[in-house]
């Protein structure tokens, strides 16, 4: 299996860093059929290698290639003996830990070590792109993209891409073009803005869902069932946070709420000061990765679920029956608990994509496919507003006493965020045609559950 020829020019791959998403990166990149070197720290003398191996074994176990073939492409090394490979490199991916300090410190090594011209791109979904180049040469920072992929990566299809002033016409549809023809991907084109695209609505609909689950008493179950007719998968948020881990609440959020302004909507929703998230956390009750979160199983096998109010745990009940039979319009309508949660979430998170969609994508489509793919929505926060209604939602902010965003407001007018086949502008202007989909380069024999 060789490397494919496009426009893009790239024949070999580097990633720096082999943890489970760097490593996957690697993987990913194997299955392109693009050789690709896969670097780590060094380990002890009598295998300085040890990190990077076993940063492919792990992928190796989790099925992350496609064919045998495919892991042969990768070749492993470390930072200390093997920089001079970088200088083979057409795309270097870096995907070490999300420190600004670290990552500066391996840019200055990349950019000692790398040929002309390579493209130079670091994983990372909290760190802003202005900061990672601030110390960089103009050369450095003209090549350099972020490209922030999802886990696992060979089998999530979004990528969001970031450029910047300096980057010239051309390298994002480069680098779009290479992640499409390589590596399979959805890229999605984002601002340098906190959270990007996906991670800036997910997260803000993950704390508020949360947040206001526990204000209304419902338990994790009623919640979890209530977005399931929202078109989101089973886990819903809670069976989320059990799925990514409890204990990234203190990085992931901490640092998209450091990040935004005090007046954003996402400071009302402060999860990480919220007593029983702080109290899994520091109880090391983390979700599925340490056996048991919201989540877990009892000593009998059966599985519980944790009580939010006392923080026990209790026997899973069957699911509970959603007005409307979950049927959505029917839900949102009800006057009951269950439909007063599932107006406030919607209300709330299309509200907030409509009031930042214009600083963080060029339509809405970007923030609907970022969400889709990202989360594994069925329809985007615009797709959802469409099918409810533009009009209802509109209302139902007034009806509240809050601000109908700007787009929102012009999506009114127009008759939805989609029409014709074509996504509302961010700006409102108008209307510009949806980001297209890409199929997968293979399908994955398993993946997350």
């Amino acid at each position: 299996m060789t490397a494919p020829t496009h426009s893009h020019g790239i024949r070999r791959a580097a990633v720096i860093g082999a943890g489970p998403m760097g490593a996957g990166i690697a993987a990913q990149f194997a299955n392109g059929g693009v050789p690709v070197d896969l670097l780590d720290v060094a380990g002890p003398d009598t295998d300085r290698d040890a990190p990077a191996l076993a940063g492919l074994a792990r992928v190796q176990a989790a099925n992350a290639f496609a064919t045998p073939e495919a892991a042969a492409l990768v070749r492993v090394g470390n930072v200390d003996d093997h920089m001079n490979r970088l200088a083979e490199a057409d795309w270097i991916v870096e995907a070490v830990v999300e420190r600004l300090e670290v990552k500066r410190a391996l840019f200055a090594r990349i950019e000692a070590a790398r040929k002309p011209g390579s493209l130079v791109s670091s994983n990372t979904s909290t760190l802003l792109r202005a900061d990672l180049v601030a110390a960089m040469s103009a050369t450095f920072a003209k090549d350099f993209v972020i490209m922030h992929y999802f886990n696992p990566p060979w089998i999530m299809r979004l990528v969001e891409l970031v450029g910047g002033p300096q980057t010239p016409p051309g390298m994002l549809a480069r680098a779009s073009a290479a992640n499409r023809d390589l590596l399979g991907k959805v890229p999605v084109i984002c601002r340098d803005t906190p959270g990007f695209n996906a991670n800036r609505i997910g997260c803000f609909w993950m704390a508020m869902a949360a947040r206001e689950a526990m204000r209304l008493g419902l338990g994790a179950q009623q919640a979890d069932a209530v977005h399931a007719a929202f078109g989101i998968p089973r886990t819903g948020v809670f069976g989320l946070f059990d799925l990514i881990g409890i204990d990234l609440v203190p990085h992931v959020w901490g640092s998209l709420l450091r990040s935004l302004p005090a007046d954003d909507d996402f400071q009302r929703f402060d999860i990480t000061t919220e007593p029983l998230f702080r109290s899994l956390v520091a109880t090391g009750r983390h979700g599925r990765k340490t056996g048991g979160g919201f989540y877990r199983k009892g000593s009998s096998g059966a599985r519980e679920v944790l009580d939010l109010v006392s923080g026990d745990y209790t026997a899973e009940l069957p699911a509970p029956v959603l007005p409307g039979g979950g049927n959505l319009a029917a839900l949102v309508a009800d006057p009951g608990v269950l439909g007063h949660f599932a107006r406030a979430v919607l209300i709330h998170v299309i509200a907030y994509a409509a009031t930042h969609a214009p600083d963080i994508a060029d339509d809405v489509s970007g923030v609907d496919t970022a969400v889709e793919l990202g989360y594994s929505w069925r329809e985007g926060p615009f797709r959802l507003a469409d099918r409810l209604g533009v009009g209802t939602i509109a209302a139902a902010l007034r009806a509240e006493g809050r601000v109908v965003p700007s787009l929102l407001s012009a999506a009114v007018g127009l008759g939805g965020f989609y029409r014709d086949g074509v996504a509302l502008r961010g700006d409102g202007s108008g209307y510009a045609r949806p980001l297209p989909e890409v199929a997968p380069i293979w399908q994955p024999t398993s993946g997350l559950a």
